[in-house]
């Protein structure tokens, strides 16, 4: 993701959600439609064997493949099949493959072993399809 206003020197935002004004960079994101929907941003069809109680490290077998553009250190989402504990945020601690990453989060459990979704659609970033 590109972070464009680095370049022009940055704007505070008004965070509707807790009433304040945050002095951050706001992120841009440009792409085609196929990268937005595509695997660029988003992996799925994860598998977790076994369905991870408590665990801090999370490694993924059997996503999309994607051949660029999942680094270490990138920050990601994380959602369950059945959506519980819900999206849970993570940052990628290896890439050993194109079908598999191993992510690093706060004691994750889930009782699911198959179909997450590993994405990096970040909320504080406005998205631009060309």
């Amino acid at each position: 993701m590109a972070n464009i206003t680095e370049i022009i020197g940055g704007q505070p935002y008004f965070d509707a959600a807790t009433g304040n004004m945050k002095n951050k960079l706001l992120n841009f994101w440009k792409g085609t439609n196929a990268e937005y929907t595509g695997t660029t941003l988003k992996r799925s069809g994860g598998a977790l064997s076994p369905a991870p109680s408590g665990a801090t490290s999370l490694a993924f077998t059997g996503l999309t493949s994607v051949a660029s553009g999942w680094d270490i250190g990138d920050t990601v989402y994380i959602t369950a099949n059945s959506g519980t504990p819900g999206r849970t945020t993570g940052t990628v601690s290896a890439v050993p493959s194109a079908t598999s990453l191993t992510v690093t989060v706060s004691a994750y459990t889930s009782a699911d072993t198959a179909n997450y979704i590993v994405d990096k659609y970040d909320p504080n970033t406005l998205y631009l399809i060309t």
